[in-house]
């Protein structure tokens, strides 16, 4: 049995998933329908316990939306354990025998699983039953797992939301000083978890390190993106290749599981000289904006992290270029593409030879974006050397 904290942190967390009282939800809807489908069943049921209730989220055969006292319940006892609970016969079951659902609607056979969130807490059960006695097979035992993991996934959003919007507050750093050098920002994040890759920081030398990409993978872009993030961090004492090939073999076994690639350019400008050392993986975005407006690329044919094997150290080519005053280095998301006005990085490098300087190239650009939420995490970046 659960104690009361365990049923008060239950209740917080279930109220936390966003969806009590929104009313029916189809994706939820379509969990219970093909749950009836599976098992022949007349009732299936989505429920989600807490305090003293059980409330029926989704259902196929019942009225939704309903509560009703979680000791009448077989899901408040469900939820206590972490396997499920079959009941071939609840007429049999001393537990059960006098509760409404048996001795009133006449149901005579339950099975439920229970449904975790990523703490392991459990909020609620999958379930089905019948008005009459049933057996239930280790095959039917394991598609009820699986359309409870399913279940657990669509409940979970609202929560691995939230933990996204944590983890990508933290991936858009603060703005620097450099000595002898202009740098102009701007990122602009899906607010429901987008993979950008954004970093600047001033390494242990006094170098300036920084990287533009994505991680494509879903809804856990964000999270492998702060991964990558953090690998480079940790290297920012090694040579650039050696801290590529590191990051490759640290993270390209999570990105393959996921099936995700990371696109990136990670740049280090040694502020005393203007002199860039650069790695291009797949992004293929970054230009140097010469003074007098010409425009170089600075780009690679190499791929993404992620694709082929893990690089040894030296194996990825470095690019290298100096900036002279009134250089621009830009980088920029390959996302850009997205927005009316910008297609692609030789948009991006035009509009910043257009512009008196990297700021102001920052704020005609950001000009450009559309009202609401973007479709995509953006980036761009304009180092200037005076």
């Amino acid at each position: 049995m659960t104690g009361p904290q365990d049923v008060d942190h239950r209740t917080a967390l279930v109220e936390a998933l966003d969806v009590l009282g929104a009313g029916p939800e189809e994706r939820f809807d379509r969990i219970t329908r093909m749950t009836h489908d599976a098992f022949g069943v007349p009732l299936t049921f989505l429920n989600l316990v807490h305090g003293d209730l059980v409330t029926t989220q989704s259902t196929y055969g019942w009225n939704q939306g309903t509560s009703v006292p979680a000791n009448e319940q077989f899901c408040a006892t469900t939820v206590l354990t972490p396997e499920p609970m079959v009941i071939p016969d609840a007429r049999l079951d001393p537990r059960f025998a006098h509760t409404p659902a048996v001795a009133e609607h006449g149901i005579r056979f339950y099975a439920g699983a229970p449904l975790s969130m990523h703490d392991g807490t459990r909020v609620g059960t999958l379930c089905i039953m019948d008005a009459e006695p049933r057996t239930f097979s280790a095959t039917d035992l394991a598609l009820l797992r699986d359309l409870a993991r399913w279940a657990e996934r669509e409940l979970g959003y609202a929560i691995e939301r939230d933990r996204l919007a944590k983890v990508r507050e933290a991936l858009v750093p603060d703005p620097l000083d450099v000595p002898g050098h202009d740098m102009a920002t701007l990122a602009v994040q899906r607010p429901d978890g987008g993979g950008g890759l954004t970093d600047w920081r001033i390494a242990p030398d006094g170098s300036l390190h920084l990287t533009v990409g994505a991680v494509v993978a879903g809804r856990v872009s964000a999270l492998l993106a702060a991964d990558v993030r953090g690998a480079l961090a940790a290297r920012t004492r090694l040579p650039i290749t050696e801290a590529i090939a590191g990051l490759e073999a640290q993270v390209a076994p999570d990105l393959r599981v996921a099936d995700a690639v990371a696109e990136l350019v990670h740049a280090r400008i040694d502020p005393t000289t203007g002199h860039v050392d650069l790695v291009d993986a797949g992004l293929g975005t970054a230009v140097v904006v010469a003074a007098d407006g010409s425009v170089r690329p600075v780009r690679s044919t190499e791929l993404p992290v992620g694709l082929g094997t893990a690089s040894a150290p030296g194996s990825r080519s470095t690019l290298s270029v100096d900036l002279a005053a009134g250089d621009r280095l830009v980088l920029a998301s390959d996302a850009w593409a997205t927005v009316p006005g910008v297609e692609g990085p030789e948009a991006i490098a035009a509009l910043v030879a257009a512009q008196p300087d990297g700021a102001a190239a920052v704020e005609h650009v950001r000009a450009l974006l559309p009202e609401g939420d973007p479709a995509t995490d953006l980036t761009l970046v304009v180092v200037t050397r005076r």
